[in-house]
C-alpha cells in the first residue's frame, strides 16, 4: 500500500498524465487468441489494466498473484493484462509458465500491445504498470512496480469498495 500513497503524491505533484481521477484511456487490441476488445468491453465492471512484459522480473513475481486474485473476486471484476512482447509467443510462454505453476488456467483477458501504444498513452512510468478503474471508467489508483501478496490484500479492499 507504501506504493499507492507514493502515488497519490505524485499524482498530485502531476508527474503522470493520466493518474487518479482521470478517465481510462480508450482502446481496442487483439487478445493472444485473435478476439478484438476495447475498454467499453468492460463497462460496468471494476477493471484492473495491468501493462506487463515477458521479460520484466517484477511481472513474473506479480502475475500468479493476478491469476488469484481474479479467482477471488468474482465477476465484477476484471483484470485486463496488456502485453508489450513484440512477439507474441513470448507472451504466450509466459503465461503457459505462470499456468503451470499455479495449475490454472489464466483467467482473465490478455491482450497484445507489440506497439506500445497503450503503455505511451498512460505514459507507463515502469513495467509493470496497473490501473484500478471503477465502473464508470473512472482510474482510482495507479500502481507502478510489482505487487506483492500483502499488496494484493490491500487492493482487494480497494476493489471491493468499488464493487
Amino acid at each position: 500500500m507504501k506504493k499507492i500513497l507514493l502515488l497519490v503524491v505524485a499524482l498530485s505533484l502531476g508527474l503522470f498524465a493520466v493518474g487518479e481521477g482521470s478517465k481510462a484511456l480508450p482502446f481496442n487490441l487483439k487478445s493472444l487468441s485473435g478476439k478484438s476488445y476495447s475498454m467499453n468491453s468492460f463497462k460496468g465492471k471494476v477493471v484492473l489494466l495491468n501493462l506487463w512484459a515477458s521479460w520484466c522480473s517484477g511481472c513474473k513475481k506479480e502475475m500468479p498473484e493476478f491469476y488469484k486474485l481474479q479467482k477471488s473476486m468474482g465477476k465484477n471484476f476484471k483484470i485486463v493484462a496488456v502485453t508489450i512482447d513484440k512477439n507474441s509467443a513470448d507472451a504466450k510462454s509466459f503465461l503457459n509458465s505462470v499456468n503451470k505453476k499455479t495449475g490454472m488456467k489464466t483467467p482473465f483477458v490478455v491482450l497484445h500491445n507489440p506497439s506500445k501504444s497503450l503503455a505511451r498513452a498512460y505514459k507507463a512510468k515502469g513495467m509493470p504498470s496497473s490501473y484500478l478503474i471503477d465502473k464508470k471508467g473512472i482510474i482510482r489508483a495507479v500502481i507502478i512496480g510489482s505487487l506483492n501478496h500483502n499488496d494484493i490484500k490491500e487492493l482487494k479492499k480497494e476493489i471491493k469498495k468499488l464493487k
